[in-house]
């Protein structure tokens, strides 16, 4: 493995992150979210996109040859119970009613056409759909005024556009093995598919009744803990590789971090409407400037053009990417080798996210184009969660499951870092690696396997193509 393949996966989230990594938006929508679900910046940034994927499906078309895809991007986030996903979840959830009330107030509908669904009954009636028996008129029987009960559909959670919100999405069956679960890793296989044709529509005959069509429109936004079968799932069953996965196991150092801000927050009060209402409406504000552009006639697969060389970028991306899996054990390379084509799909999709979110404050004639600077924003995005996959079956695929992220040794690190040449506590990272290996006896391979359970314990800035850290204890 090359220093250039490591550096370039590097998956560290970066504290500042400049335009080349994030457009502005998205970057303070990030830290909003920090500031109520800490530590968790990475998670709190998909959080933005998928709630734009949702928004801006109908209006927005992504081209892959004789393909198209739609927007959505759907996120499952595995990790640690107690460590800030369900804050994070109900402080999400609360921008996304606001956005779509602002949507549904454009429109002018009478019921809300977009919904944040939490959804905590996953039975097939509660999900797809059942019958019951309503009392209605029955024009066609001779005494007027004369009704009989009647079976109609009533149609369940997954029904509609919107958000399908898991805060317990280990509780729905699809990381276990039970044969009775089977029917809901179906659905959601079923209504991921491409909402450009009608392979999303789920569709069920009923015991006692009719056939019911649930079109399932919904982004899904799916928290768990870390399942017992988490890792047999990944590996056998195809519906996460349908999603955009990111797992972290928080070590307890971080953990302790957490509740100390919480703890530091006592007796201090923010205002919450202001920030969920100005972000809210910047959601808002690019679904119109996209309604518009729809409006004028503009097709959905046109909205966005991609520059020449965007391809090249994507093309680089995937090179590493294979040179990288090149270097993983055989177990390891084939599960995560599976997520690739999906992986690249995202990376598309966040790219052009990034580059609507950045229309908005562009001239008229840079609007509406994938710059090849986008695609490398959706890569720098993309990559954080691929690595976290890569880094936690690297671990747990062992026979041992002895989490590393305890047991790494991270007062070496830090030792290591206090003996290089700084400048205002800064390091060059490249520089740190060397001296773990020649001190410490951390040979490359595992200093780069290791890191994205230590970084949490660094800043990290980029000048250039050189990363440099900083111990967080350093700072005044």
């Amino acid at each position: 493995m090359t220093d250039e393949i490591e550096d370039y996966y590097e998956i560290e989230m970066i504290d500042e992150p400049t335009d080349e990594q994030l457009p502005t938006v998205i970057r303070e929508w990030t830290k909003l979210f920090a500031q109520v679900s800490r530590q968790n910046e990475y998670p709190a940034t998909l959080a933005y996109f998928n709630l734009l994927g949702s928004v801006l499906k109908d209006d927005l078309v992504i081209p892959f040859g004789f393909t198209k895809e739609d927007s959505r991007i759907h996120i499952c986030w595995i990790q640690n119970a107690r460590s800030g996903k369900s804050v994070l979840n109900d402080f999400f959830s609360e921008i996304a009613k606001k956005t779509f009330g602002f949507i549904d107030a454009d429109e002018n509908r009478e019921e809300p056409y977009h919904t944040v669904f939490d959804i905590t009954d996953t039975t097939d009636a509660a999900l797809i759909g059942t019958t019951a028996k309503v009392t209605n008129p029955n024009v066609n029987w001779r005494e007027e005024g004369e009704q009989r009960e009647i079976e109609v559909p009533v149609l369940g959670a997954l029904e509609g556009s919107g958000i399908a919100l898991f805060d317990e999405f280990e509780s729905i069956g699809i990381f276990t093995k039970k044969a009775h679960k089977e029917s809901v890793t179906m659905y959601f296989q079923k209504f991921m598919n491409t909402l450009t044709t009608d392979g999303y529509i789920i569709d069920k005959k009923l015991a006692h009744g009719p056939i019911i069509y649930c079109k399932c429109e919904r982004s899904v936004w799916a928290t768990s803990y870390v399942p017992e079968y988490f890792t047999e799932v990944i590996a056998q069953k195809g519906v996460l590789q349908r999603m955009f996965l990111y797992v972290r196991e928080v070590p307890q150092h971080t953990l302790n971090e957490m509740r100390r801000e919480l703890i530091n927050s006592i007796g201090t009060i923010k205002e919450r409407s202001a920030p969920t209402n100005r972000y809210s409406k910047a959601i808002h504000n690019i679904y119109r400037e996209v309604k518009n552009r729809r409006n004028d006639g503009v097709s959905p697969e046109n909205i966005v053009s991609f520059q020449t060389g965007c391809t090249d970028v994507i093309n680089l991306e995937y090179d590493n990417m294979i040179k990288y899996l090149a270097k993983l054990p055989e177990n390891v390379r084939k599960v995560v080798g599976s997520f690739e084509t999906n992986t690249l799909l995202y990376l598309t999709k966040f790219a052009v996210l990034c580059t609507i979110t950045d229309s908005m404050g562009r001239n008229e004639n840079e609007k509406w184009i994938v710059y090849p600077r986008n695609i490398r924003q959706g890569a720098w995005i993309v990559r954080q969660g691929y690595m976290s996959l890569v880094s936690w079956m690297s671990t747990h695929l062992r026979a041992d499951r002895v989490s590393v992220a305890d047991n790494v040794g991270i007062e070496e690190y830090i030792n290591a870092y206090y003996n290089c040449d700084n400048k205002d506590g800064w390091v060059n990272k490249a520089e740190m690696r060397i001296m773990c290996e020649e001190r410490h006896d951390i040979p490359q391979a595992k200093f780069y396997r290791v890191w994205p359970k230590i970084s949490i314990r660094f800043r990290s800035k980029k000048i250039g193509k050189t990363t440099y850290v900083k111990v967080k204890e350093v700072e005044e």
